[in-house]
Parts: C-alpha cells; sequence; structure tokens
C-alpha cells in the first residue's frame, strides 16, 4: 500500500518536476538599447545606423579568414526577432539565383534573399526572447560562417 502511493505521489508530482504542464517562464523581449549593449559586451564596435525610436538598427564587423563581413542588428517590428543581416552587394544579372536558393536549404535558418531594391543579403532571425549573450554570438558567427562558406555562390563579381 506504502508502495503503491508512493508511485502514485511520483507519477503525479513527476510532470510538475520536468515542467510539463506548467507555464514556462517567459523572458521578455530585448528592447534596441539592450540589443545595442549585448552587441557592445561581446566586444564589438558598433555603429547605429538608425536612431528612430522603433527603427533602430546597429551595424558591426565580424572577421572571417576571408571577409570583414558588415552585420547589421535589429528587432523587428513585431519585436517578436532579431534581425542580423548583412548586405552583399547589388543583385546583378550576374547573381546565381539558383545557387543561392540551394544553398539556402544547406545553411537554414540563414538564408539568402534580394530586397526590393535588388540588394543580395544575408540574413538571420533569431527569437526575441531568452537571448543570452552566448546564443547571439553563436547566431552571429553561423551567419558569418555561412557568408564565407558560400562565397562562391553569391561573391560572383555582380
Amino acid at each position: 500500500m506504502k508502495i503503491g502511493m508512493a508511485l502514485a505521489g511520483l507519477t503525479l508530482s513527476l510532470p510538475s518536476l520536468v515542467g510539463i504542464g506548467s507555464p514556462q517562464a517567459e523572458t521578455e523581449p530585448l528592447t534596441a538599447p539592450e540589443l545595442k549593449k549585448l552587441v557592445e559586451n561581446l566586444g564589438y564596435e558598433v555603429k547605429v545606423l538608425n536612431e528612430e525610436v522603433g527603427k533602430e538598427k546597429y551595424s558591426f564587423t565580424v572577421k572571417t579568414d576571408a571577409f570583414n563581413v558588415p552585420v547589421g542588428a535589429e528587432i523587428s517590428p513585431s519585436k517578436n526577432y532579431v534581425w542580423l543581416t548583412a548586405n552583399l552587394g547589388p543583385a546583378t544579372a550576374k547573381t546565381n539565383y539558383a545557387g543561392l536558393l540551394k544553398a539556402n536549404g544547406s545553411i537554414q535558418p540563414t538564408m539568402f534573399y534580394v530586397t526590393s531594391k535588388d540588394v543580395l543579403m544575408c540574413g538571420y532571425a533569431l527569437e526575441n526572447h531568452g537571448v543570452t549573450p552566448a546564443w547571439f554570438k553563436k547566431c552571429v558567427d553561423k551567419l558569418a560562417a555561412d557568408i564565407s562558406a558560400q562565397a562562391p555562390v553569391w561573391n560572383t563579381g555582380g
């Protein structure tokens, strides 16, 4: 009888021990000033590209073996994502669009895209909750590494 009650108690309390059935604590999303401070605290020199409230955008450079990658960082209008982007130059007739689409399959969630002004970009959107310096740095490094690794696809001399 005691064993049965102990097992019943364990069965009832186990979900709460592992977090099943209980709400996870949500962290507040980063604000633009917090994003800037996060980038600075990682040792990057930050340039302010836009300081209009709600449209803040910052830039910093990540060095790889092959490139100095200019990374833009901004919070989406919905506040749900932090976007990391890199301007790779103009998209032209020489741009290997099919190669970029194929590359997206191997580098996702990083992705190549072309803006409405025909600028070739590479971007990475990370969810804006629970962002730690270590996770942010990992995402920045992935973006820069993907850009370097895919240079034969995007760096077509366009």
